[in-house]
């Protein structure tokens, strides 16, 4: 399959931002202090890496 220089982009732009939120979420985890918001992390990181792998 060939992709045009504008598909590839939003492609590669798609695929960075979905590593920058496992990226995010991960260095989140490690610092935040709030219990609530520590616990809706873990609840939901382990969703997000299943999706972006």
């Amino acid at each position: 399959m060939q992709l045009a220089a504008h598909e590839a982009h939003d492609l590669h732009e798609l695929a960075m931002s979905c590593v920058n939120s496992v990226t995010n979420m991960a260095y989140f985890l490690q610092h935040v202090q709030d219990a609530e918001l520590k616990g809706i992390i873990e609840r939901h990181f382990p969703l997000l890496f299943k999706i972006t792998i």
